[in-house]
């Protein structure tokens, strides 16, 4: 399934119109209501002191991952109530990949899952997993 291009076009505006997400240079590059992939390049001041992206990077993009998939079950108005991610192996390469998938989705709110890979050369490679609860928000 491909994504059509308003809901990219409105996942990549969300992005933008976070300071956070425009500093670390997240790109919506998937949006359907099955999966949603987020990507950012991994730039030398985004690391640790081993070269490595630092795992903050990567729990911030296992978030806005975490988060776009909920909304595609709930409704654009989600919140991460909560998370947790696992790191799996150092990552390192030149893109940061997060994609998610909805677990369970009620109402209220949604389990959803983030795999996260670090690419190079179009070689990816598993480096983190996180599991979130995301939540129907009563905001604008």
């Amino acid at each position: 399934m491909t994504t059509p291009p308003d809901l990219l076009s409105m996942a990549q505006n969300v992005l933008d119109a976070q300071p956070f997400s425009t500093l670390v240079g997240a790109r919506a590059t998937r949006f359907t209501p099955n999966e949603v992939e987020v990507r950012l390049a991994l730039r030398p001041d985004l690391t640790q002191h081993h070269g490595f992206a630092h795992g903050g990077l990567q729990a911030t993009l296992a978030d806005i991952t975490l988060t776009f998939i909920g909304a595609a079950a709930l409704g654009p108005s989600v919140l991460t109530s909560e998370f947790k991610i696992n790191f799996l192996r150092p990552a390192q390469g030149d893109t940061l990949i997060g994609r998610g998938t909805v677990l369970s989705a009620g109402k209220r709110q949604a389990v959803t899952r983030c795999d996260l890979y670090a690419a190079q050369d179009g070689q990816e490679k598993l480096v983190a997993t996180a599991l979130g609860t995301i939540a129907r928000a009563d905001v604008p």
